[in-house]
């Protein structure tokens, strides 16, 4: 559920890109992710520049890393008023958590951690230690109380799975607050659109191959977030050679491995999109497809190891399929 951990923020200058006075651009490293945001509306620099702000801010206060993050500092076992970043993304992870039965999990990180995903220095842990560690995962243990949440001991929160979502949310808020009439967000992938383009048509977003090469499938969206999770994305070797994948089962502490490569979520809520996305890939097939069904409040596009492709209905006039397949098929 991790999916890598958030280094030191690097905060690089704000790039303006004068293509007319009303039209501006912002790049900057955040979350451990570079981050474009491209905008058109009325003072576009200053709300580019109070949109960044923000995501320093929220990355302040959920960081895994930084000793003076909530998070950090709840994981390592004080007892603080947290921020409204951190009381949101952990009502909302524990919410999402039980709507899942634990596919989204916000307290995996004493496992993903064993693994070697927040540090780089991969291994595979025995049976034993992961059955030591998994009864530390159990996200019901978590207690909130408004701006106070407890934590047994061992116990860690990690909202790498929710927390550009959020961030997305976030700039799309700041940047309509400030008469931003069209923009488009690229947050280390996770792609969220405010409007339409200037021309009033919609934003074409190409869907990544994963397989390499050219797009394997274009959208056109408006007012909406694309996000999506891959075993691709980040990953190890082991010596016996078989590849571990950075997103995990939540019963069984091992990453997952359902013949699921790839899920994109379509949704208005960057966070909730966010969440699905790693939610519906650890899922499978058959449970993200009756998820959805139960659901109805976001399109999924999802690739199987068979290289086939399974898109819901709502995309039918929206998706493009670019690459070749074995099969296509519409979730009904």
């Amino acid at each position: 559920m991790i999916k890598r951990k958030v280094l030191p923020v690097l905060l690089l200058p704000l790039l303006l890109t004068a293509c007319s006075p009303h039209k501006a651009q912002s790049s900057f490293t955040a979350m451990d992710t570079f981050m474009t945001i491209q905008a058109t509306g009325k003072n576009p620099e200053q709300a580019l520049a109070a949109a960044q702000e923000r995501v320093m801010e929220i990355e302040g206060n959920i960081s895994t890393t930084l000793n003076s993050s909530d998070v950090y500092r709840l994981n390592h076992g004080e007892k603080i008023t947290v921020s409204q970043d951190t009381r949101i993304l952990t009502t909302y992870g524990l919410n999402l958590a039980q709507q899942t039965q634990g596919a989204l999990n916000p307290a995996l990180y004493p496992v993903t951690s064993a693994w070697g995903f927040t540090t780089g220095t991969y291994t595979v842990p025995t049976a034993f230690e992961l059955s030591q560690l998994l009864p530390l995962t159990d996200y019901t243990k978590i207690k909130l109380n408004w701006d106070r949440i407890e934590l047994e001991p061992g116990m860690a929160l990690d909202f790498g799975a929710l927390g550009k979502g959020y961030a997305g949310d976030e700039i799309v808020r700041i940047l309509k607050e400030r008469g931003i009439t069209s923009a488009l967000l690229d947050l280390g992938g996770n792609v969220q659109a405010l409007g339409k383009k200037t021309d009033g048509t919609m934003w074409n977003i190409g869907i990544r191959n994963p397989w390499g090469g050219s797009a394997s499938a274009a959208l056109k969206i408006a007012d909406q977030a694309v996000i999506t999770s891959g075993g691709y994305e980040r990953f190890f070797t082991a010596k016996d050679g078989h590849q571990y994948i950075h997103i995990f089962d939540s019963n069984t502490g091992y990453p997952v491995e359902n013949g699921v490569v790839s899920v994109t979520i379509v949704a208005e809520s960057g966070l909730y999109a966010d969440g699905l996305s790693t939610g519906m890939f650890v899922m499978g097939l058959e449970k993200a497809s009756d998820f959805w069904k139960q659901h109805k409040d976001f399109e999924m596009i999802i690739f199987t190891e068979e290289h086939n492709l399974y898109y819901t209905e709502g995309l039918v006039k929206t998706i493009t399929v670019l690459g070749d397949f074995n099969s296509v098929n519409i979730i009904h």
